[in-house]
């Protein structure tokens, strides 16, 4: 499906298809500055870059590679003794012509910033990169595996680099028909690179169940410490409708710095008071009814009952719950006056909670 129609106007893009790119523009410039501390050069590869530019609610909106270009000017213009290179991977030559003209306004470039367009598939580019270096400089890449095939064992490859990150479109709807589907079912065995999915339990099921197994098996074959996913159900607009998931963001890296700060970008644009699903419509909140940081502070007690450790290890430690930094320091400002636990300001003063600040748990260690 392009972008254009026929006579060159711009396609509309629904409201979570936008997603991605705020996720991309909140998340790319703090990327680039914790990575960017330690290292000189930073690569962005983006798989399906796509026109560049969309409508949205009457207006033009950037796609991915205009954000992703403009996070990367701003970086290179403060930072004039690193090197960014930028990937753009567009197989369509209408689109690519689209994203060159989309591109225009932005240059030229600084010297320090390397981007190019690249007319082919994403297998063949990210084959290409892995190839061409023993190991990639800091990298973040955007796939969709499944539209724009990259097989797990490719997006593998990319995260044994130690410092390379996925955001991972995994399209659901559309795995979903094609699971069971005999004339379909060599698209899946591309993706998982092999028939073992065939074999799995969720093949038998149905519904939310199966999606779930699905996921869980998909992150399983992920060879990433940290994975992380962000649901997108349906879109008002789409004529299937209703409350199903249509695809997920997940996010794999081997950095705990890196999921907290993904966390941090992906929870304010979940629905209502924060969840890490959205729907492009109000639903009901899913992490649940009681708030969030009460919520917290029954958990943390259990896990760490007698123990003492410093407020970001606290966080890193409970990486996988779904809640943000302001919901440890509401908890613990709690625990703290109901003498729950003792807090010794390290980084803080007065009565912040924050980096080194060593949290002490009352009670017995449990764990």
């Amino acid at each position: 499906m392009t972008e254009f129609d026929d006579k060159g106007v711009l396609q509309h893009i629904k409201r979570v298809s936008r997603i991605k790119h705020k996720i991309l523009s909140r998340y790319l410039p703090a990327w680039a500055a914790i990575l960017g501390a330690r290292n000189r050069c930073l690569c962005y590869f983006d798989c399906y870059a796509g026109p560049g530019r969309y409508e949205a609610e009457g207006s033009e909106v950037p796609g991915s590679p205009s954000i992703a270009v403009s996070a990367a000017i701003d970086f290179a213009l403060t930072h004039e003794q690193h090197r960014l290179i930028v990937r753009l991977i567009e197989a369509d030559h209408a689109q690519v012509a689209h994203l060159e003209e989309a591109l225009r306004p932005l240059q030229p470039y600084p010297k320090n910033l390397d981007v190019k367009i690249r007319q082919d598939t994403a297998l063949s580019q990210v084959t290409a990169a892995l190839e061409s270096v023993a190991s990639l400089p800091p990298s973040f890449f955007l796939v969709d595996p499944y539209g724009h095939p990259l097989p797990l064992p490719v997006l593998n490859r990319i995260l044994h680099n130690a410092k390379s990150e996925l955001l991972i479109n995994l399209m659901w709807w559309r795995i979903s028909m094609d699971l069971a589907n005999p004339a379909m079912q060599e698209h899946v065995d591309e993706l998982c690179g092999d028939r073992h999915w065939r074999d799995q339990k969720f093949i038998r099921l149905h519904g939310e169940q199966r999606e779930r197994e699905f996921l869980k098996y998909f992150k399983s074959r992920l060879e990433a410490r940290y994975k992380f996913e962000f649901k997108i159900r349906m879109d008002p607009e789409d004529r299937r409708g209703g409350s199903r998931t249509k695809y997920y963001l997940l996010h794999a890296s081997n950095n705990v710095r890196a999921v907290l700060l993904m966390k941090e970008v992906m929870w304010p644009l979940g629905d209502e008071e924060g969840t890490f699903d959205y729907a492009a419509e109000s639903q009901q909140v899913l992490i649940s009814s009681t708030p969030l940081a009460e919520e917290l502070r029954q958990i943390l007690p259990q896990r760490f009952s007698g123990l003492e450790l410093g407020f970001d290890e606290l966080r890193e430690r409970t990486w996988e719950l779904p809640f943000i930094e302001k919901h440890y320091r509401e908890a613990l400002h709690r625990m703290e006056f109901e003498g729950d636990v003792a807090i010794r300001r390290v980084t803080s003063k007065k009565t912040g909670i924050k980096g080194a600040d060593r949290i002490r748990f009352q009670g017995e260690n449990k764990t």
